[in-house]
C-alpha cells in the first residue's frame, strides 16, 4: 500500500532534529467534520516534555478531509494519503512513518481531554511497560451510548493487572513493540478486531500491558440502532478471523446459549448494576439479542469467505 506524505508543521522537522517522545496516529476516512473536531481538541492538549508529532493518515477519503487537514493550525502535524485500505492499513502507514519512541493511537471520532498526552506518556515511566490503554468514555450521553458503554464495545478488556485487549480509540505502544510483532494485521474488515489481534500477539511475547483510568478520550458512540448492528456484524467477522489466527485462544470453541433463562437473567442484572433501570435493562437485553444475531451473521459470512478463499 503506497502513501504520500506532507508536512503541515509551521516549523517542519529536519533530519537532525531530535525525535518527539510520542507520535499520535489518526486514521481517517470520510469524516472531515469529526476530524476537524479532533484536531481542534488536540490544539488544547498539554504537551509532554520531549515533543509531540501528530500523524493523520487519509485512507482514500472523497470528502473535505484534505482541506480540513490543510486548514488545521496544529504544531507538529504531518499527514499521509493512501488508497482506501482500511483502518489497520492506515494505522500501519502512520506508525511506520512516525519518529516517536511511543506511538499513541486514537480515532477521528474521539475527543481527548487536555491532559491526554501527558497522562499517557507518564504511564510509560517504567521501561517494563510495553503498552497502555487509557480511559474511553462516551462523548455524548444517551440511551444507545450508555448501552454501547455497558457492552464494552469501545472499552479495553480485562483490568490493569490482566489486560485482555486494548482498543485503538485510546491505546499506546512502544515503537519497538510494534516493530517486533509487525504492526496490525490488515486482513481484518473495517475497524474491528485488528486491535485485539495486535494485543494478543504482544501478549504472546510476554510483554507488560496495563490500563490507566486517566488519559481520557471521549468517543462518539454509535447513535443509531442500524449503526450498532453493523458494529456487531463487523465484530462477528473479526471474531472468525481471530479464532483462525489464534487457535490457542479458544475463541472458535466458545458458544453462548441465548435460550437459557439464566443467561438473560444474569444479563439483566448486569445492565441494572451498570446503572440502567429495570425498564432500560429489558430493552438492553433486546438490543443484545439482536446484536448477537448480527454477530452470528458476521461469523457465518466470514467463515464462508474463508472457505471460498481456500477452495479457489
Amino acid at each position: 500500500m503506497s502513501a504520500t506524505a506532507a508536512s503541515h508543521d509551521p516549523a517542519p522537522s529536519g533530519p537532525n532534529d531530535p525525535a518527539p517522545v510520542v507520535s499520535v496516529v489518526i486514521p481517517t476516512y470520510n469524516r472531515s467534520a469529526e476530524l476537524a473536531r479532533l484536531l481542534r481538541a488536540l490544539e488544547r492538549c498539554e504537551r509532554p516534555p520531549g515533543g509531540v508529532e501528530i500523524i493523520v493518515v487519509d485512507d482514500g477519503s472523497t470528502d473535505d478531509t484534505q482541506r480540513t487537514i490543510a486548514a488545521a493550525n496544529l504544531c507538529g502535524l504531518v499527514s499521509a494519503e493512501q488508497p482506501n485500505g482500511g483502518a489497520a492499513s492506515a494505522r500501519n502507514c502512520g506508525w511506520r512513518m512516525a519518529r516517536g519512541e511511543l506511538i499513541l493511537f486514537t480515532d477521528d471520532d474521539c475527543v481527548p481531554t487536555e491532559r491526554w498526552l501527558v497522562d499517557v506518556v507518564d504511564a510509560f515511566a517504567s521501561d517494563d511497560v510495553a503498552g497502555v490503554g487509557a480511559s474511553v468514555v462516551p462523548l455524548v450521553a444517551g440511551f444507545l451510548a450508555d448501552f454501547v458503554q455497558a457492552e464494552r464495545l469501545v472499552r479495553h478488556g480485562g483490568n490493569a493487572d490482566d489486560v485482555k485487549y486494548l482498543v485503538t480509540a485510546n491505546a499506546a505502544y512502544r515503537r519497538s513493540v510494534l516493530d517486533a510483532v509487525g504492526g496490525f494485521d490488515e486482513r481484518f474488515p473495517g475497524a474491528a478486531g485488528e486491535d485485539t489481534d495486535l494485543t494478543m500477539r504482544v501478549r504472546e511475547q510476554h510483554l507488560l500491558l496495563t490500563l490507566i483510568t486517566s488519559g481520557t478520550v471521549a468517543h462518539d458512540h454509535r447513535t443509531s440502532v442500524r449503526g450498532l448492528m453493523k458494529t456487531y456484524y463487523r465484530h462477528g467477522r473479526a471474531w472468525s478471523i481471530l479464532a483462525s489466527a489464534h487457535p490457542q485462544s479458544g475463541l472458535g470453541t466458545r458458544s453462548v446459549s441465548m435460550a437459557t433463562p439464566g443467561y438473560w437473567r444474569d444479563r439483566f442484572r448486569y445492565y441494572r448494576d451498570e446503572g440502567a433501570g429495570s425498564g432500560a435493562a429489558l430493552v438492553y437485553c433486546g438490543l443484545r439479542f439482536a446484536g448477537l444475531a448480527a454477530l452470528g451473521l458476521g461469523i457465518m459470512r466470514e467463515e464462508q469467505a474463508q472457505r471460498r478463499a481456500k477452495a479457489s
